[in-house]
């Protein structure tokens, strides 16, 4: 077969291309998941602050036979946006986390750090009533004490 030439692909050159398309998927999603954080995350964004519950910050719980302690991460949350109250068996934490003033404009590239309007319920120990005590935030913890009241 004069002039014929038949291209066989190796296995190392078959994984290369394998590869080379996977990494074309991965760039193509990634670039589809900025797209829709830039145009869906910011109008939530800017429509969640008039909403409650949209995040919930983590907390940390200790019992004594006298208290709850409650630490809970509030990086970036000011005193005066921050609310904790008891409603029956429940303790109350909420507020917002502003987007800071430095990114207000520009294109969003990465969305993990949630902002807006935040709310933590936590179940207290049915038939214990229980009052505020010291409460503090500090370097974006907040660390307060539930008193347990006879």
């Amino acid at each position: 077969m004069k002039g014929v030439s038949i291209f066989f692909m190796t296995s190392r050159h078959w994984d290369f291309v394998m590869w080379q398309q996977a990494s074309d998927l991965i760039e193509q999603a990634e670039r589809i998941q900025r797209n829709f954080l830039q145009v869906f995350v910011r109008g939530q964004y800017e429509g969640s602050l008039n909403r409650l519950g949209t995040w919930a910050p983590p907390v940390n719980v200790v019992e004594t036979p006298q208290s709850w302690w409650v630490i809970s991460a509030l990086p970036g949350v000011e005193p005066n946006h921050l609310e904790v109250r008891v409603e029956g068996d429940e303790l109350i934490i909420s507020g917002t986390r502003p987007l800071p003033r430095c990114c207000s404009e520009g294109e969003l590239k990465l969305w993990e750090i949630p902002l807006g309007r935040f709310e933590r319920r936590l179940n207290l120990t049915p038939g214990v009533r229980f009052m505020i005590g010291e409460t503090r935030l500090q370097d974006g913890l907040l660390t307060m004490e539930l008193k347990k009241v006879s």
